[in-house]
């Protein structure tokens, strides 16, 4: 992921989002994996996972294409929709539900960013059957 690039907030996103962090369970991002574990722990790990997320919030808001919104909300909101969406899909049972579900979220946290969709993020690949 190039943090410099114009569409990182997409970029980040889609990551979050995609089929293949779907499916990775075993490497996934700690932020997808762990937030129930980490909100039952103490505070040591509660931070650490905070420290992370206000990271991500962070890439997010300079990524923000539009001016005078707010910014910080829309950067925060961005985030949870990602990884939220990403936890509940996991959940699923049935592949379909889950697929449509990751896509809804992704479609709605790029509307939120103003990120445009760019042609290769339009052609995603098939779910695995």
């Amino acid at each position: 992921m190039d943090l410099s690039s114009t569409d990182v907030g997409a970029q980040v996103v889609h990551a979050y989002l995609s089929r293949q962090h779907f499916e990775d369970v075993e490497n996934s991002c700690p932020m997808v994996a762990l937030p129930t574990d980490v909100a039952r722990s103490g505070e040591t790990a509660r931070r650490a996972f905070e420290t992370v997320f206000r990271a991500m919030v962070a890439v997010l808001e300079q990524s923000l294409t539009e001016k005078g919104r707010q910014r910080r909300a829309t950067a925060q909101a961005i985030a949870a929709l990602s990884i939220g969406g990403m936890v509940v899909a996991r959940a699923m049972v049935d592949r379909a539900v889950a697929d449509e579900l990751r896509d809804s979220c992704m479609a709605m946290a790029l509307k939120l960013g103003g990120w445009e969709e760019s042609p290769e993020w339009k052609h995603r690949e098939p779910a695995s059957k």
